[in-house]
């Protein structure tokens, strides 16, 4: 039976991932925040194709379970392995590892549609917070791909759905996220936020 996709849970989880995120904005650096996260480990389809001694080509279209990447879970030790294809442009790698994180904070053990849809919310909120959206008062698919450095159809997605995801937002994880950005583009701790 196929469920529909929790979005405003999705929504959420993206924001508490970034309350622990330490990075630069506007572009959330994903490759740190991964490493920052201590659970997760980052494979190349390239180190993997020498691991299986195949070309990358071989790997990518016989042995990988999606040309884009996918995620092997430990769940009795609670890591996971990201494996992407890093011959696919940069853009396109951030969103792949920004949709496997989302697949992993999101608690999926399988996938489908449903999953899918869960982690592009995930993936869209982590890379393009609704925060900067309305800081930047982008308004445009171009302002979104040169704000946060993504591809093209994935910036019309994030302003298609801008407004569920603004609805979907807690208003203790806007305030967060907030904070933490404002905090980040003017140089002042939080403690220095409320207490001036």
């Amino acid at each position: 039976m196929k469920t529909e996709p929790n979005y405003k849970y999705a929504t959420n989880a993206a924001y508490t991932e970034l309350s622990y995120y330490n990075g630069s904005f506007p572009q959330i650096n994903i490759i740190e925040l991964l490493f920052e996260s201590g659970d997760i480990i980052l494979k190349t389809y390239s180190q993997a194709a020498r691991h299986f001694k195949c070309s990358h080509n071989e790997f990518t279209y016989h042995i990988a379970q999606s040309e884009y990447g996918f995620t092997i879970a430990d769940f009795n030790n609670g890591h996971y392995i990201i494996c992407y294809n890093d011959l696919k442009d940069e853009k396109t790698i951030r969103f792949t590892l920004a949709h496997e994180l989302g697949h992993i904070r999101l608690g999926h053990t399988e996938d489908n549609e449903t999953a899918d849809r869960e982690a592009n919310c995930f993936a869209r909120n982590l890379l393009c917070p609704v925060q900067l959206v309305r800081g930047y008062s982008l308004s445009t698919a171009e302002d979104y791909v040169e704000c946060f450095g993504i591809s093209l159809p994935m910036a019309e997605a994030a302003l298609a759905h801008f407004k569920s995801d603004f609805y979907y937002i807690t208003h203790s994880n806007y305030q967060i996220i907030n904070d933490k950005i404002y905090s980040y583009m003017t140089g002042y701790g939080l403690y220095e936020l409320y207490h001036v």
